[in-house]
C-alpha cells in the first residue's frame, strides 16, 4: 500500500469520528452528557448593604371604598396572594438585607404559600403529605411545629386568616374538598363541617379534588373555596353552614396539555427524588405527583388551576377557568379555551345562589390568578401564552391587552401606586405600567444574583411580592433548555421599584411553585415545592445540585434591622409628602395614605428591639428615633400642613439612621 493510501485511511476515520461526535453532541442526550462532564459551580454575587431607594408614590393612589380590616391593605399575608384581591401588595417594608434563617417541615410538599397570624405564627397546607395532616402550624423563631389538623385531602390550598371584628382575635379557616374547618390560633376547633361535596376516598383522589384555598366575601360575611374540578363552596363564616343548597359547578371542561410534555423516564427518576415528600393517600402505581403539579403550573388538565379573587368593594368573585369543550368547535372532551368568570353571590329571599355575570374568553388555559385593582374597577389575568388582559369589571370588556416579551408563567402583582403591575414571565420579572386605556413595558428586572457556572444562566424562581420599599423574588441559576428551566441553586432578592435593579440578594433558597409572602416582621417566607430542581437532578445527575431537595417552609430573616427601620420610615416620609399634595382633592386616598403611614410607623417601632439586640443600633439612638416616631404619630392628620411636617420629621430620622 502506498504512503498516500496509508495516510488517507486514518484521515477518513478521523473525519467520520468527528462528524459522528458532532452529530451526537447536537442531540439531547449528547448535550446532557456534555453538561454533566463540564459544568462547574455557580457562586452568589457579593452585594453591599443597600442604600435607600429613590422610588416614590406619585399622585392619587387607586383606593378601595371600604376601610375595615379586610378592606384597605392588609399588614401581612392573609391569603396566598396577600389579600382577597390577590394583589400581592404589602403596605409595609420588606427587610432590605437578609439571610437564610431556616427550612422547616422538609418532608411536606407545599405548592401554595404560608400565611400568618398577628403574632407571626405560620400556617400552611401540604399536598399528599407523608403524615395524615391537612393543616400545619409552626412558630416563627425556629420553625418548630405547634400543632396540626389531621385528616385526608387532595390539598387544601392556603388557609385564610381573619381578625374577628368583635373579639379582635385571629381565626384560621381552611377548606378541603369535603370539609370546612375554623380554628383558633392554638389549634382548638371552632367548627368542622362537611362541604357538601362527596367525601374523599384515598385511592380515588385526583387533581380535581384539590382545593385552591379559602377567601373572604365581605358583603355576606362568607367564606368561598374553589376546587380543581370547578366546584365552589360558600359557607357562613361564623357557623360554617353552607349558604348554597348545593356546591356551585362552573360550566367548563378539562384543558389539554399545550405547553410541555414530560418524558416518562425523567418523571420516574424525579418522582424517586420526591418520594419522601408524599404519602400513600391517593397514590397508585400510576400516580405522577410531579406531573400533576407541572400541569397545574401551566393551566392544564383541570378546570381550575389557580387561586381566585373576590372584590372587597362589590363582592364580585373572579375565577379563571376553562370553557366547555363545545366552545372550541372540536368535541374531543378537552377544552382549548379558557375564560375569566365574573360571578355574584346573590341573596333572593332566604336563598343564596351564584350567578355568572361575565364570561371573558381567551385562548388556552391560564396559570394566573385574577388580580383586582384596589378600586375594583379592573381585573387582570394572563392567558396560557404571553398576553396580559385588563378587564373592565362593570362591562366585562377588555380595556386593553398587552403582549409580554415571553410566556406569563405565574400570577400578577398589582400595586395601588403609579399604575404599576409586575408580571412573572418565563425567565424574568417585568414591570408593566397601566396608563388607563393602554399599557407599556416599564423595566425588565436585573436577574444576576449568581455568577453563573459553565452552561448556566440566572432566571426567575418566584416573584413578585411588592412592598413599600421594593419587590421580593427568588432567583435561580441553572440550565434553560427550550421551555424548561432546571435550577441548580436559588436565592432570595429584593428589587428596586424604580429601576428593577437588585438591591440585595442572598442564596440558600429552595425551589418553589408557590408565591412569596411577607410576615408581620418584614421577613421573607415561601412554601417549598422543588419540582424543577428535582427535574434538574433527574436530567443532569445529583452532582449538579447536590443539596437534597426539601419541602416545607423557608424563612429569610433580617440582618441589619436598622435598615428595615430606615426603609419603613423613608417610605412613610415619601408617602406623607405625596399625600400632602393630593389630600385636598381626594380625601379618601389621603386617609388611606395615612393608614399606610401608621402601618409603617408601627412596623418601625416593632423592629427597634431587634435592631438593638443585633448590636447595630444603640439604646440611646433608638430612644431618639422612637421619640420622633411617636411625635409623628401624634401630628399625623389628613391636612396638607400636618403631612408636610410629618414628612420632614421622618426624613430627619432617616438621615440620623444613615449616619449611625
Amino acid at each position: 500500500m502506498s504512503y498516500s493510501k496509508k495516510l488517507i485511511l486514518p484521515l477518513i476515520a478521523f473525519v467520520v469520528f468527528f462528524a459522528a461526535t458532532g452529530y451526537y453532541l447536537t442531540t439531547k442526550r449528547g448535550k446532557i452528557l456534555i453538561v454533566r462532564m463540564l459544568v462547574n459551580e455557580s457562586f452568589v454575587r457579593k452585594f453591599d448593604l443597600p442604600k435607600r431607594t429613590d422610588w416614590k408614590p406619585e399622585g392619587v393612589r387607586t383606593t378601595a371604598k371600604v376601610s375595615e380590616t379586610h378592606g384597605w391593605q392588609t399588614t401581612y399575608a392573609r391569603t396566598i396572594h396577600t389579600d382577597t384581591h390577590s394583589s400581592d401588595e404589602m403596605p409595609t417594608a420588606i427587610t432590605p438585607a437578609f439571610e437564610l434563617d431556616w427550612i422547616a417541615e422538609p418532608t411536606m410538599f407545599v405548592p401554595e404559600g404560608p400565611v400568618f397570624d398577628s403574632d407571626g405564627n405560620i400556617y400552611f397546607s401540604p399536598v399528599f403529605p407523608p403524615e395524615n395532616v391537612i393543616l400545619v402550624s409552626i412558630e416563627p423563631e425556629k420553625g418548630e411545629r405547634r400543632w396540626v389538623l389531621e385528616g385526608l385531602s387532595g390539598g387544601a390550598g392556603t388557609p385564610f386568616v381573619y381578625t374577628d371584628p368583635v373579639s379582635g382575635k385571629d381565626i384560621i379557616y381552611v377548606g378541603t374538598y369535603d370539609r370546612n374547618v375554623a380554628l383558633n390560633t392554638d389549634g382548638s376547633i371552632i367548627y368542622d363541617r362537611l362541604s357538601g361535596l362527596p367525601k374523599l376516598i384515598a385511592e380515588d383522589i385526583y387533581g380535581g379534588n384539590h382545593s385552591y384555598g379559602m377567601s373572604y366575601h365581605l358583603q355576606h360575611d362568607a367564606l368561598i373555596t374553589v376546587m380543581g374540578d370547578g366546584h365552589l363552596t360558600v359557607v357562613d363564616r361564623e357557623t360554617g353552614v353552607s349558604l348554597l343548597k348545593n356546591p356551585f359547578q362552573l360550566p367548563g371542561d378539562k384543558t389539554a396539555v399545550t405547553n410541555i410534555k414530560l418524558p416518562k423516564e425523567m418523571l420516574a427518576k424525579a418522582n424517586k427524588d420526591f418520594a419522601y415528600m408524599y404519602g400513600s393517600s391517593g397514590v397508585s402505581k400510576d400516580f405522577d405527583p410531579l406531573g400533576e403539579v407541572f400541569h397545574a403550573l401551566f393551566g392544564e388538565l383541570q378546570q381550575v388551576t389557580n387561586f381566585f379573587s373576590i372584590d372587597k368593594n362589590t363582592g364580585r368573585i373572579w375565577v379563571a377557568a376553562s370553557l366547555p369543550d363545545e366552545e372550541d368547535g372540536n368535541p374531543d372532551g378537552w377544552s382549548e379555551f379558557g375564560a375569566l368568570y365574573g360571578m355574584d353571590l346573590v341573596l333572593e329571599g332566604e336563598e343564596y345562589s351564584i350567578q355568572i355575570k361575565h364570561v371573558i374568553k381567551f385562548d388556552g388555559g391560564t396559570s394566573s390568578t385574577p388580580a383586582i385593582s384596589a378600586d375594583g374597577k379592573r381585573v387582570y389575568v394572563a392567558d396560557a401564552f404571553n398576553h396580559l388582559h385588563a378587564v373592565n369589571t362593570t362591562t366585562g370588556k377588555r380595556d386593553w391587552s398587552f403582549e409580554a416579551p415571553d410566556l406569563i408563567t405565574g400570577s400578577l402583582t398589582v400595586s395601588s401606586d403609579n399604575g404599576e403591575i409586575y408580571a412573572n414571565i418565563r425567565n424574568k420579572v417585568i414591570q408593566i405600567i397601566d396608563h388607563g386605556d393602554y399599557a407599556m413595558l416599564g423595566w425588565t428586572a436585573e436577574m444576576e444574583g449568581f455568577v453563573p457556572g459553565r452552561f448556566q444562566r440566572n432566571f426567575k424562581g418566584l416573584g413578585a411580592e411588592v412592598a413599600a420599599n421594593g419587590v421580593a423574588l427568588t432567583i435561580a441559576v441553572g440550565i434553560i433548555a427550550g421551555n424548561q428551566k432546571l435550577p441548580f441553586k436559588l436565592g432570595a432578592g429584593l428589587l428596586d421599584r424604580k429601576t428593577g435593579k437588585l438591591r440585595y440578594f442572598a442564596d440558600g433558597a429552595e425551589d418553589s411553585v408557590s408565591s412569596i409572602v411577607i410576615s408581620p416582621g418584614g421577613e421573607i417566607y415561601f412554601g417549598n415545592s422543588p419540582l424543577r430542581r428535582i427535574f434538574a437532578r433527574a436530567t443532569f445527575g445529583n452532582s449538579v445540585s447536590p443539596v437534597k431537595p426539601m419541602g416545607g417552609i423557608t424563612k429569610f430573616k433580617p440582618i441589619h434591622s436598622e435598615l428595615l427601620i430606615r426603609d419603613a420610615l423613608w417610605a412613610a416620609a415619601n408617602r406623607a409628602a405625596n399625600a400632602a399634595t393630593i389630600v385636598k382633592q381626594n380625601l379618601s386616598a389621603g386617609k388611606q395614605d395615612i393608614a399606610q403611614i401608621n402601618q409603617l410607623l408601627a412596623q418601625s417601632i416593632a423592629t427597634g428591639p431587634r435592631a438593638i439586640s443585633e448590636g447595630n443600633l444603640s439604646q440611646s439612638k433608638w430612644l431618639s428615633i422612637e421619640t420622633k416616631i411617636h411625635q409623628t404619630q401624634e401630628l399625623l392628620a389628613p391636612s396638607e400642613s400636618a403631612l408636610i411636617k410629618c414628612s420632614k420629621i421622618l426624613e430627619e430620622v432617616v438621615d440620623l439612621i444613615e449616619n449611625i
